[in-house]
């Protein structure tokens, strides 16, 4: 899932957010109105920030330089009552993706967010092509990253690994890795294929620390937002 933290003074309009959010499929990990901003520096574990720019005692422009600063692949998105032009410009000039005006339309709130969460990904996919590929060994139940840190797997993990590896940078339909665990439809429980994926990414992501390399592409499935290949020959 797209974890989101939600930075917002006003707390009822900081819970509408965030029921919007959950029905669009993100997961808000952290919310706040800024006075907690210890428990996002200094690594941000989130992939967007949702942020006012009005929060008490802080400077908004100076968190999202901060933000910016610190995690650059960051997904940033102002929404505040500052709605002047050169509000704006400074926004977007000091880290902002997006910046959007209070009253803010939930529908376009979840569209910007959405169009940033491509650019997060395509960022995300783009560094690791850099470093190079991850390679699942099937014989082996083994998972080897760029790094050549190896993770073991089960017989199921390597299934989903491997549907995964087949769409390439195409995500994986719920429906095919529920095939490919062996329950086709229309019976199978899909929290059983959420369960079987969260715990494939807490391995990966305890042996490989910050990885994230299993996402949700929501509404369509999930991908593996790497290079990803299945070693030759073992196939």
């Amino acid at each position: 899932m797209t974890r989101v933290a939600l930075i917002e003074d006003n707390a009822d309009f900081r819970e509408e957010v965030r029921f919007h959010l959950d029905r669009a499929g993100f997961t808000v990990v952290f919310q706040g109105d800024g006075r907690e901003m210890d428990a996002i520096f200094p690594e941000p574990d989130c992939d967007l920030v949702v942020l006012d720019l009005g929060l008490p005692g802080i400077d908004g422009l100076d968190v999202a330089r901060r933000l910016r600063r610190t995690k650059p692949s960051l997904g940033i998105v102002i929404i505040t009552a500052r709605g002047g032009l050169t509000d704006r410009i400074s926004g977007l000039q000091n880290g902002a993706d997006a910046y959007l005006s209070k009253p803010v339309d939930m529908r376009e709130l979840v569209a910007v967010l959405e169009s940033v969460e491509r650019r997060v990904m395509t960022s995300f996919a783009s560094s690791e092509t850099d470093s190079g590929h991850w390679t699942l060994r099937p014989p082996l139940l083994v998972l080897e990253s760029p790094a050549g840190v190896r993770v073991s797997l089960t017989p199921t993990e390597v299934a989903l690994l491997r549907c995964l590896a087949d769409e390439g940078d195409a995500p994986a339909s719920r429906e095919a890795l529920a095939s490919a665990m062996g329950h086709p439809e229309p019976d199978f429980d899909f929290r059983r294929l959420e369960v079987a994926l969260s715990r494939l990414r807490s391995k990966i992501d305890s042996d490989a620390p910050n990885s994230r390399v299993i996402r949700s592409a929501r509404k369509r499935g999930y991908v593996f937002a790497a290079p990803l290949r299945v070693d030759p020959g073992m196939r």
